[in-house]
C-alpha cells in the first residue's frame, strides 16, 4: 500500500525567456530524454497505486459516483479554461443523467454538448486504440467537437496562420505554419507509436507537441487533453480515469502555460514531464482513500473474492468455471456467493439452472454499445 505525501517540485521557475514562443518544427521527431532515478521510482509507485486499484471492486452504484466525480472534475477545469460557461455542479449534472438515462435525457445547446461529447470519448476504446494515424486525431477532434459550437471544421487542419493570445491581446505563442501541420503530425504519430518510454513521459511528450503543432481552428486543448488521458489508460495506467488529474495539472495555470512555453523555446522536456508525474502520483493518493473506504472486497470472504477479481478479467462464465477458481468449495457454496455478487451488483447473470452464466457487471455497458 502506498501513500507517499512529498513536497512538490517548484515549477514556476521554468519560464521562457520572453513571449511570445515560436513554434519549432521537428521532423523527424526524436526527442532526446534521461530519465533519472526519482523519475523512476515515483512511477513505481504510482504504477502500484493503479495495480492495487485495479485489485480493488465495487458495486455499480459506487463506481458510477467515483467515475462521475473524477470525469465532473477533470472535464470542467479542461473545458472551464477553454470557455465553457458550465460550472463543475452542472458538469455532474449533465454526466449523471447522461450515465443514468443516454444524452436523450438533457437539453444540449453547445456547452452541453460539449460535456456528453467528452463523456463519449472514454468509451470509444475500439476507435482509439494504439497505434493510432492522422485519421485518429481528426477522431476524437470531431467527437468531441460536434455541434458544440466550436469555430472551425471538426475534424479538419486550420488553413490559417495564427497566435495564441490572451484576451488582452498579448501573444504568447506563434503555432505551426498550416502547410507543414499534416507533415509535423504525422511524424508525431510515428513517434507515437513506436515510443520507446514509459506511459507518463510519452503521453506528455504527444500533448506537448500536439498542442505546439496546433492542428485545428479551436478545441486543441480540450483534444489534447482527452488524448493525453487516452493515451495513460492505454499505455497503461488504465485506472487514471477515476482519479482527479486535471485538478492537479491545471490547477496552477500561470505554471502550466509558462511550461508549455518553456519546453517549445528550450526543447528541454524534463520540467515538465516532472510535473506532470508529480501531478498524477498526487491525483492517485487524493483518491486511494476514498476508494479503499469502497471497495467492496472488504466485506468479502476469500473465495468471492477471488471470484470477483477474476471475473474482472473474463467475458460471461458459468458456475463451473467459478469453481475451478475456487475448488475447496462445493457447487452449491459456489452458487450462494455468485447469487451474492449479483445482489452487490459486482455481477450480472443470465440463464437459469444449468444454463445460468455470468460476468462482470460493467455499469458503461450500454454506452459503450451505443
Amino acid at each position: 500500500m502506498v501513500t507517499v505525501n512529498r513536497n512538490r517540485t517548484d515549477f514556476s521557475i521554468y519560464k521562457p525567456k520572453g513571449y511570445p514562443v515560436k513554434h519549432r518544427r521537428k521532423v523527424p521527431f526524436e526527442p532526446r530524454i534521461r530519465i533519472g532515478l526519482e523519475h523512476r521510482k515515483l512511477l513505481s509507485e504510482l504504477r502500484n497505486l493503479d495495480s492495487e486499484l485495479d485489485c480493488m471492486v465495487f458495486g455499480e452504484r459506487e463506481y458510477l459516483e467515483l467515475f462521475r466525480d473524477a470525469y465532473a472534475s477533470n472535464i470542467h477545469r479542461s473545458v472551464s479554461i477553454e470557455g465553457n460557461p458550465l460550472d463543475e455542479q452542472e458538469v455532474r449534472r449533465i454526466t449523471t443523467a447522461v450515465l443514468e438515462g443516454g444524452a436523450g435525457s438533457i437539453d444540449t445547446d453547445g456547452p452541453r454538448q460539449e460535456i456528453v461529447n467528452h463523456l463519449y470519448s472514454f468509451f470509444t476504446e475500439v476507435e482509439l486504440s494504439l497505434p493510432w494515424s492522422i485519421d485518429t486525431v481528426r477522431i476524437v477532434h470531431g467527437l468531441l467537437t460536434r455541434e458544440a459550437g466550436i469555430r472551425g471544421v471538426a475534424g479538419g487542419f486550420r488553413e490559417n496562420r495564427t497566435s495564441i493570445s490572451g484576451q488582452d491581446g498579448f501573444e504568447y505563442f506563434h503555432t505551426c505554419p498550416p502547410e507543414h501541420i499534416t507533415e509535423e503530425l504525422a511524424s508525431l504519430l510515428v513517434w507515437l507509436n513506436s515510443s520507446p518510454f514509459d506511459e507518463v513521459v510519452t503521453a506528455t511528450l504527444f500533448f506537448h507537441e500536439f498542442e505546439s503543432i496546433h492542428p485545428f481552428e479551436d478545441g486543441n486543448g480540450r483534444a489534447g487533453r482527452t488524448m493525453f488521458h487516452i493515451l495513460l489508460q492505454e499505455l497503461g495506467l488504465k485506472n487514471s480515469k477515476l482519479c482527479k488529474i486535471e485538478k492537479e495539472i491545471l490547477g496552477a495555470l500561470e505554471t502550466y502555460y509558462d511550461l508549455l512555453a518553456y519546453t517549445d523555446e528550450t526543447q528541454d522536456y524534463g520540467p515538465i514531464i516532472d510535473y506532470v508525474l508529480e501531478s498524477l502520483h498526487d491525483a492517485y493518493v487524493s483518491a486511494m482513500d476514498g476508494f479503499r473506504r469502497k471497495d467492496v472486497l472488504r466485506e468479502l470472504d476469500e473465495a468471492s473474492k477471488t471470484i470477483a477479481v477474476k471475473a474482472k478479467g473474463r467475458s460471461w462464465f458459468t458456475v463451473n468455471d467459478a469453481n475451478d477458481w475456487v475448488p475447496s468449495l462445493g457447487e452449491q457454496r459456489i452458487r450462494h456467493r455468485l447469487n451474492r455478487l449479483v445482489e452487490m451488483g459486482v455481477l450480472e447473470k443470465e440463464g437459469r439452472t444449468k444454463a445460468t452464466r455470468f460476468r462482470f457487471n460493467d455499469p458503461f455497458r450500454h454506452l459503450k454499445e451505443a
